[in-house]
Formats: structure tokens, C-alpha cells, sequence
């Protein structure tokens, strides 16, 4: 019927009619003259021919093109709208005003950061205790090194090496340099030896056969923990954290380790590990949400003087533990709605 047509306009901003210089344009001039828009191949039975028009000629504009070829300078403008926010000549649409935040509204969690009950600093080890030349250098920032050691931790792998304790001190000295850069870009390389020193001293314990001989290793394992733990998941709070290490051992009991760097004596051990209860005990209630069963053992390796503090897990912590965690809660988002 006359007068139904479809039509495609195409603008090749060429020079020349004839100049294919686009994907799309060398495509029609497969099929097409593009000067003259006649038909080069042969189109199946019934098909009829597309009409097409060439032109060369520049369309008439009624506005004044931009020139891209200017830059605003940014700088500028911002120094004027300064102005103007001074001098009070320009007005803030409402709805670009900030937006007040609304505690009772947030879902997720990370436990670390709930309050700043959650990371109280550990006794320090005395200047003069015997155990000083063990510990890291003072320089060494105790955030980079943490992060270091449990980087060379989750990658290391336990099992592979068991009985060549000589490829895997070296393997261990490797990884630590790697990750270096990353965790303490100022370090040197006499620096570097006190990690290095920690972790082979942890490889070479008891703790680090079992795990090498454990049946299932999970390292750095990230959890959601419904919050309150009664609560039903859908629309709730969670707690969001990651499990240094989670192995289910020979006898099929599971543990629960986690690591510190912390420069610590060993009389003061469990004077900082009181520091670090909650972070266990959320820890062993989202593995027993994850297992269906509870851990057999929670344990906090504080590698630089090799020695271990365990914590009970029965229904008394069941219970202690959400009395910390709610009491860390700021109260607004600890409000029941």
C-alpha cells in the first residue's frame, strides 16, 4: 500500500561516497554502491529491492553546532560556583540536600566494626622480657603484618608439603616476599624475617600437623549470621565475617582457629584474649549454624610467642554471646521495629 514504507537514515560523515572507513559502511558497500545505492548482489526470490538514496550534500541546521573542539575548564567552574555559594547568589535544589542516615535501616554487619568494644588493644610484651627477640620489630605496622601472615596463611598449602619441611620453610619465605608489596610496601628485607621466623615456627607445631592432616580445610571462610540468631533470615540482620581456618580432623571433629599477630608475653596471653571473646564465640555459632553441629574446639594461635588460648562452647556462651553482640549495637540499630 502506498505510503507504508519504513525508512533508515544513515549518516557516514565521509567525505567521499565511495570511502568505506566504518564497520557498518563497509558492510552496506559489500551489498550496495554508496555512491550511486544500486544493488550489487542478486536478492532471493520475492524479496524486493530496497530503494536507496545517496547524498552528499550537508543537511541544513538550524542551530549553531558546538565546538568540540573547546575545553571548559573544570577548575573554573568550580571556583565560581564557590563564588556564588558564598555570595549567596544560587540556591540548593531540595532534592540535592544530604540524605540524614537511618540507623534502624542497615542490614549487614561486620562484627569487627560494631563498636570499638570489639578491638581493644592487647597487652604489649614488656621491653625487657625474655621472649622480645621473638616478636616482630616495633616498625613493622601491626595492621600490614596481620594481614601479611594470614595472606601467606590461606594460601599456603598444609598438606602438600607435610614431610618436606625444608621445601616449605623456603615456599613460606617466597610467599611472604610476594605478598609484601601489598601488606608492608616499606619493609626491608631484614624486616621480612620476622614473619617469615613467625610462620615457620607455627608450621613446624602440633597445630599445623593436624591441620595438614585434617580430612577438610576451609580457610578464610566468609559467613552470614542471621541477627538476632532467632530470627528468621528473610527481611532480618546478619553479621558478616570470615573464619581464618575451619578443619574437621582425623576423628571428625571439627575446630575452630583463628590467628594474632599480636606482640604479646606469654603470662599475658589470656589478658588478650579476653579482648577477642566475642570474635570467637560469634565465630563458633556460625560454624555450628554451617556444620549443624557444634565445633569441638575454638583456638586463638598467637603465633609470634607460639602459644594457644581456647575458649568453652556450650550453652553459657550460646547465651553470653548475644548479650555482647547486642550490647555492642549501637542503640538505635539494636531497637527491635
Amino acid at each position: 500500500m502506498a505510503g507504508d514504507w519504513e525508512e533508515l537514515n544513515l549518516d557516514g560523515g565521509e567525505t567521499r561516497a565511495t570511502k568505506a572507513a566504518r564497520p557498518w559502511a563497509d558492510l552496506l558497500g559489500q551489498r550496495f554502491d554508496l555512491l550511486k545505492g544500486t544493488l550489487k548482489v542478486e536478492l532471493p526470490v520475492g524479496l524486493a529491492v530496497p530503494e536507496v538514496r545517496v547524498t552528499t550534500r550537508q543537511p541544513a541546521v538550524g542551530s549553531k553546532p558546538v565546538d568540540l573542539r573547546q575545553r571548559r575548564d573544570l577548575m573554573k567552574i568550580l571556583d565560581q560556583a564557590r563564588q556564588m555559594a558564598a555570595e549567596r547568589m544560587g540556591k540548593t535544589p531540595g532534592y540535592l540536600a544530604p540524605l540524614s542516615a537511618d540507623p534502624t535501616g542497615r542490614r549487614q554487619f561486620s562484627f569487627s566494626r560494631l563498636s570499638g568494644q570489639l578491638s581493644q588493644p592487647v597487652v604489649p610484651v614488656e621491653a625487657d622480657s625474655f621472649e622480645a627477640e621473638a616478636f616482630a620489630p616495633p616498625r613493622l605496622d601491626p595492621r600490614g603484618l596481620g594481614t601479611l601472615v594470614h595472606a601467606v596463611l590461606a594460601e599456603l598449602d598444609f598438606a602438600g608439603s607435610a614431610g618436606e619441611s625444608e621445601r616449605l620453610s623456603e615456599h613460606v619465605a617466597d610467599l611472604v616476599r610476594r605478598h609484601a608489596p601489598m601488606h608492608l610496601p616499606d619493609s626491608t628485607e631484614q624486616e621480612l624475617e620476622a614473619p617469615i621466623d613467625m610462620l615457620r615456627r607455627f608450621l613446624a607445631s602440633p597445630r599445623a600437623a593436624e591441620i595438614a592432616a585434617a580430612q577438610q580445610v576451609y580457610r578464610e571462610l566468609e559467613f552470614l549470621l542471621p541477627w538476632p540468631p532467632e530470627d528468621s533470615p528473610a527481611g532480618g540482620r546478619y553479621l558478616q565475617g570470615f573464619i581464618d581456618c575451619l578443619y574437621g580432623d582425623v576423628a571428625g571433629q571439627w575446630r575452630l582457629v583463628d590467628y594474632k599477630t599480636n606482640r604479646v608475653a606469654r603470662e599475658n596471653v589470656a589478658a588478650a584474649a579476653a579482648a577477642y571473646e566475642m570474635q570467637m564465640l560469634v565465630y563458633a555459632l556460625a560454624a555450628e549454624r554451617i556444620l549443624k553441629r557444634p565445633p569441638a574446639e575454638l583456638v586463638l594461635c598467637f603465633l609470634a610467642p607460639g602459644v594457644e588460648y581456647r575458649f568453652p562452647w556450650d550453652d553459657a556462651a550460646r547465651g553470653q554471646v548475644v548479650e555482647l553482640v547486642d550490647g555492642a549495637m549501637p542503640r538505635a540499630i539494636n531497637a527491635r521495629t
